[in-house]
């Protein structure tokens, strides 16, 4: 991510065509060069395969309850809920996003990554004036960490296409991968990666220290879910029924509301609640993003 916009990424791009198509190529053309987003990749692919088989192994247990750690009747009454066709569909559609709640980072940090490298390395200078432009250079770098996003999940739903089938038919049930609730999930869990990637590119642009975009990046990412504890606690003490649907408003909650099959949490808002908030989220920063790079110094 390191290669200046006039070198061989520049040039490999293509003679013609317009500015941001030739910007948009240069910035795939350094992420495919260098080894940090083939580091990215290399470590999804392990994470998402180890998010599979831990998801296979709850999965076996729903279907197949430990009478130790459950009654008989409970083991029986979990085994046959798991085992109608709304369970089955709500098993595939776990299998098929597993370790999404996770796995989003990916696409966050390399977001982040995208636009900071070129502060880090001092090779931003040299962007702008070759491109004096700036929004464009931006967009086209919303436009890679989008497509690096989309890449992250056309990975893991490939490997989840191959594993799902097969556990399915392993614990001897089966369901449709094009049924509503399966394809739902998948497209959201689309949506969810090019989301937080953008979202990570956004947050590089407005803060643009790697380290810093870095740090806050997980921070956002992690603290989010901390809302859930806090809105509990206000409820416990004013008893004001939003509160308990308030939780929607941080950036992670808000993507796990959009991408659920049913209540993220109890008295969880619709889910389009959170695509609208995380989206909303991801265009501010973009928005904040360009607007800072317009007006302040690039060194």
């Amino acid at each position: 991510m390191t290669a200046l916009l006039d070198s061989a990424a520049l040039d490999q791009a293509g003679d013609t065509g317009t500015t941001l198509v030739r910007l948009i190529r240069a910035e795939f053309m350094k992420i495919r060069t260098t080894d940090t987003g083939w580091l990215f990749l290399t470590g999804f692919i392990v994470f998402t395969a180890i998010a599979l088989t831990i998801n296979g192994f709850g999965h076996h247990y729903q279907l197949y309850p430990q009478h130790g750690l459950v009654s008989p009747a409970q083991a029986v009454a979990q085994a046959a809920q798991a085992r109608t066709p709304a369970g089955v569909a709500a098993m595939a559609a776990s299998m098929m996003t597993s370790g999404q709640r996770i796995a989003v980072m990916f696409a966050l940090l390399l977001g982040v990554l995208v636009v900071t490298s070129e502060f880090a390395n001092q090779t931003a200078a040299v962007t702008f004036v070759t491109v004096p432009r700036r929004a464009t250079v931006i967009m086209a770098k919303v436009a890679a960490a989008a497509c690096c996003g989309a890449l992250f999940w056309l990975v893991a739903t490939v490997l989840a296409a191959v594993a799902t089938p097969l556990f399915l038919y392993s614990q001897h049930v089966s369901t449709s991968l094009a049924g509503w609730m399966v394809a739902r999930s998948v497209l959201l869990n689309l949506l969810a990666f090019v989301a937080w990637g953008v979202f990570g590119l956004g947050l590089g642009a407005v803060l643009r220290s790697q380290l810093v975009a870095v740090i806050a990046a997980i921070a956002v990412y992690a603290g989010s879910f901390g809302t859930e504890l806090i809105f509990t606690a206000l409820y416990n003490v004013f008893h004001q029924g939003w509160m308990l649907g308030a939780p929607v408003i941080g950036p992670a909650v808000a993507s796990e509301v959009m991408t659920t099959s049913g209540p993220a949490f109890p008295y969880a808002p619709p889910g389009w609640v959170g695509g609208v908030i995380i989206i909303g989220y991801t265009v501010a920063l973009v928005a904040g993003g360009i607007a800072l790079t317009k007006r302040r110094d690039v060194i």
